[in-house]
């Protein structure tokens, strides 16, 4: 299973996009791989729904701002490490992974009804969402001066706080068919705790055998 739902993906189950998301959905995705699903989704949602208003519709504002700053991260530690292609591709995979987590809250915005499985509501009024955020501008400002090794100490750390931890405490409340196709994709894939990781490790031991020196 695939973190990015893409062209490919789509081709493979007709049934189920139309199903889920309309026949122009599926011939946006079919006459063109400029997109990823979530990316046609949004502007279809954007141009026809009504996203939810209040603390409930903030709260999912709030993640997508997260991960698309996180996603803004991943993209500066490529241009820091541009010079090795398989770290640079590696980096450019994450922030296009954290691209569609932040494309997914704003999908959610839409589906997302107020109800009272909705418990878990955070704000940029609390203390501690106004100082992760201050955190990962803080992490983006020390990119240009970190070592990969320095790099992949943040991206992990980044991957086990609390951004995913917000991200999937939101997911579950949608109970939507729309976004749980999402939610079985990302699980197939691997939450980025438990892959990233295991990336991270098997990207070092090819920069080993390569002979290219991890703290570069």
């Amino acid at each position: 299973m695939q973190a990015v739902i893409d062209r490919g993906f789509c081709l493979k189950n007709p049934v189920k996009i139309v199903q889920l998301f309309g026949l122009d959905v599926f011939i946006g995705m079919l006459l063109s791989k400029d997109k990823t699903l979530l990316q046609r989704i949004a502007e279809k949602y954007q141009a026809r729904r009504v996203p939810m208003p209040g603390a409930v519709g903030n709260a999912y504002k709030l993640s997508a701002l997260f991960e698309f700053r996180v996603a803004h991260i991943y993209a500066a530690m490529a241009e820091r490490f541009k010079s090795n292609p398989d770290v640079h591709r590696f980096f450019l995979d994450l922030r296009d992974e954290e691209m569609e987590h932040g494309r997914l809250m704003l999908a959610c915005l839409y589906q997302v009804a107020v109800n009272r499985e909705v418990e878990f509501v955070p704000s940029v009024r609390d203390r501690e969402m106004r100082e992760s955020l201050k955190a990962l501008r803080e992490v983006e400002r020390r990119v240009p001066e970190m070592s990969l090794d320095e790099a992949f100490k943040v991206t992990n750390e980044l991957e086990a706080g609390e951004v995913n931890v917000i991200f999937g405490r939101l997911l579950t409340q949608v109970g939507r068919a729309e976004t749980e196709l999402f939610a079985e994709q990302l699980k197939g894939a691997q939450s980025h705790p438990e892959s990233v990781p295991r990336r991270i490790k098997e990207l070092k031991a090819r920069l080993v055998r390569n002979g290219l020196a991890a703290a570069a």
